[in-house]
């Protein structure tokens, strides 16, 4: 550590499975800071060459650039992965790999890839690590993953130099694994949110009109939004259930995303006669889902398991009401979504509750419109320089300590 010490900048290497849409901007935004010097490690390639996500049930590769504007390299990899677990994200090579570019510090991303725990092997004694995950203690677990996992994960933790934390229900997951508060460095999961409201700043309301009749949406209807994969933990029948339960033509919904369970939600939604009401954009690609989601007034998050969905924070960058499971991990006093303030939380599975808090909130238009602003004001809690900021400090440490 002190030869590496004295080198005019310190280094930190980021280990990530692939490129993802949300971290791109954060490593970028590192870069241009010449705070220290920065290196992202991708195991696989997943999202700039074209994968099939079983989440989504098609291929596809992400429309906005990926890979520019900070230095990275790709990792050799055992083989190209199906699905991102723990033996298919395997890179042998990784700990040569951080030989050769020596970084001071590491950022470790999750427990869940055989490549993080070679990362935190060769770490012991060579780099202090800053660990990024996005767990908490909301979900059901088994008796057995909860026996393994304070068998294991105190340890795991206890090698960590600093935590990014993301909310209050990940600090609480921490905490459960006996992590101290000194090693918090609280940031965000992170979004780019200018991109986002400057996406959306050059539309008009003709606009908006014109959209929404794009995606078969009533120009003065209130729209609730479901984001995300169409599977079975993000419960999209619930939504489907609660716009049955509420009279008001003036009530639809849209669902953006695909997935497996898409043909169960159609015909049920044929099955219950709401063709007029239901309509499905299929899987959006990210330079146009901020005018997407624009068209919203209330995203409903409806999941089962849902540690910090960034649905969640791209819709409130764009204006809309976070109605949220009580199983959806970012809610809480300083997270994304705050209770009364943008959000309201309802049981999980419980679709009259979701119906009536619909209900309220489309009756109380000039309630409704506040928490819209709120949304707009708190999704800067969420952006790409809250988590730079983190990193920052986490690196300051380093260089003082």
């Amino acid at each position: 550590m002190g030869t590496q010490c004295s080198r005019k900048q310190l280094r930190l290497a980021v280990v990530i499975s692939h490129p993802i849409q949300h971290f791109v901007p954060l490593f970028v935004r590192l870069a241009q800071q010449n705070d220290f010097d920065l290196r992202v490690f991708y195991c696989c390639d997943w999202g700039v060459k074209e994968y099939c996500n079983p989440g989504f049930g098609e291929n596809f590769a992400w429309d906005i650039p990926m890979l520019e504007g900070y230095e990275y390299e790709f990792l050799p990899i055992t083989r190209r992965p199906e699905a991102l677990t723990y033996s298919q994200v395997d890179n042998p090579e990784v700990g040569k790999r951080l030989d050769d570019w020596q970084p001071d510090a590491v950022w470790v991303h999750g427990y869940g890839h055989k490549t993080s725990w070679r990362v935190m092997r060769w770490a012991r004694g060579r780099a202090r690590v800053l660990y990024f995950g996005d767990s908490e203690l909301l979900s059901a677990r088994s008796l057995k993953a909860r026996i393994l996992k304070r068998l294991v994960l105190p340890h795991f933790f206890a090698r960590c130099d600093g935590f990014m934390t993301i909310g209050d229900q990940n600090e609480a997951y921490y905490r459960h694994y006996g992590v101290p508060r000194h090693k918090f460095y609280r940031g965000s999961f992170p979004i780019d949110s200018n991109r986002f409201t400057e996406s959306i700043g050059s539309l008009s309301p003709d606009d908006r009109v014109r959209l929404r009749e794009e995606f078969g949406l009533l120009p003065d209807a209130h729209v609730i939004l479901f984001v995300g994969k169409l599977i079975d933990i993000k419960r999209p029948l619930d939504l489907v259930e609660a716009i049955a339960h509420i009279s008001s033509e003036k009530v639809q919904a849209c669902f953006v995303g695909s997935g497996p369970l898409e043909t169960v939600v159609r015909e049920r939604v044929a099955g219950l006669g709401l063709e007029q009401r239901v309509v499905f954009t299929g899987f959006v690609n990210q330079s146009r889902m901020p005018e997407v989601l624009w068209l919203g007034d209330i995203l409903a998050m409806c999941s089962e398991k849902d540690p910090h969905p960034l649905a969640v924070s791209e819709a409130m960058a764009v204006g809309n009401v976070i109605l949220a499971s009580d199983r959806v991990g970012c809610v809480g006093p300083t997270d994304a979504a705050r209770q009364d303030e943008n959000a309201i939380v309802y049981p999980c599975g419980d679709v009259e509750a979701l119906a009536s808090c619909i209900e309220q909130l489309v009756a109380q238009p000039d309630r409704l419109q506040q928490m819209r602003q709120r949304s707009v004001e708190l999704s800067r809690t969420q952006d790409v320089e809250v988590a730079a900021a983190a990193v920052r400090r986490f690196m300051r440490d380093l260089a003082h300590g």
